[in-house]
């Protein structure tokens, strides 16, 4: 090569050093602004994400404290029912649904711009006489507490009725009882323990229930702590026909056509419907139906854009008059 042309390869190799050098020098800043801008997003979502789970723990906490605000407003209207009457029968406060309150209405104004959400959410309910269903805890009785567990009479006879009213099987009676009875009492010799049945829907466990079964029943039964009669100012047709020996659909019927219009103070009340079918002034043996409860499922759900939540609530009460008292049982948060 000759000396020009080397001359002049040389100055051009050293004038493009240079830009090389300036251009990974670029390249290398634009790298490092990226890398800083992905990990500032990060760290910006990361608090983002960190806010709105506490938005929603507070929230849920919140709803918490309203769904037991509103079991506990139930909780006094049934004391202040019973303290005024010894009847349970729809039409009284109790009874009355709420429909899609909104919360704001019922908050302090202070308070409504700290709980936007929550005030911006609705509530609906209802309470439930539990007692207008058939208790399938009478499907068994002991005479005294430390007397051992029996299959009751009455309420055997009662659920096979049950059981006929709804087209089903009626053998099933037998079989639901002697599972519950060998529930409560000690094991076999081979330690087999069946477990207690807690809700309608465990019935699946009992040897002869499908889901068809389980379906038709629950409108109409339900499992409560004790025993307990059904309450005739509530119950549907099916389950007064079952509660009252001898008494037929139409019968049961014309109960619930005359409690429409006056409710029954006592249960002479029908046994005096009832005549001639009856000729006293008290039901057939074995009838477990009464005029008042001590069972009700509180109803409650609160649904907004972000919240949407539903449980059911059963309430015991006791006692009479001013001595009333109440208790919850169970909570059941139900799926949404």
């Amino acid at each position: 090569m000759p000396a020009t042309e080397r001359n002049q390869f040389i100055r051009a190799q050293r004038t493009s050093r240079p830009s090389r050098e300036r251009g990974i020098a670029i390249i290398t800043a634009l790298l490092v602004v990226a890398l800083a801008a992905t990990l500032a997003a990060s760290v910006v979502w990361r608090e983002l994400v960190a806010i709105r789970d506490v938005e929603n723990q507070r929230l849920s906490v919140e709803t918490m404290w309203v769904e037991r605000a509103a079991v506990q407003w139930a909780r006094a209207t049934l004391r202040a029912q019973s303290s005024v009457s010894n009847v349970a029968y729809v039409g009284q406060a109790w009874s009355t649904p709420v429909a899609d309150a909104q919360l704001a209405d019922f908050l302090p104004r202070d308070a409504l711009a700290v709980n936007g959400e929550l005030a911006n959410a609705y509530i609906s309910g209802q309470v439930e006489d539990a007692q207008a269903k058939f208790n399938l805890a009478d499907l068994v009785s002991r005479p005294g507490p430390s007397q051992p567990w029996q299959i009751d009479p009455s309420g055997l006879m009662a659920y096979r009725q049950l059981l006929v009213e709804l087209s089903l099987n009626p053998g099933l009676a037998e079989l639901t009882a002697s599972y519950m009875l060998h529930s409560l009492t000690q094991p076999d010799g081979d330690g087999s323990w069946p477990m207690q049945l807690v809700s309608v829907e465990d019935l699946i466990r009992v040897p002869g229930y499908d889901a068809q079964a389980i379906r038709a029943l629950s409108s109409v039964a339900t499992i409560l702590p004790d025993y307990t009669f059904v309450n005739a100012n509530t119950a549907s047709e099916p389950v007064l026909a079952a509660a009252i020996p001898t008494v037929s659909a139409e019968q049961a019927q014309v109960l619930t056509e005359r409690r429409s219009t006056a409710y029954f103070v006592s249960t002479a009340d029908i046994a005096v419907l009832l005549t001639p079918l009856i000729t006293s002034a008290s039901l057939p043996a074995g009838a477990i139906v009464g005029v008042n409860s001590g069972y009700f499922i509180v109803h409650c759900r609160i649904h907004s854009a972000r919240i949407n939540t539903r449980i059911d609530t059963l309430i015991a009460r006791y006692g009479i008059g001013d001595f009333t008292s109440t208790s919850v049982v169970w909570v059941h948060r139900l799926a949404t």
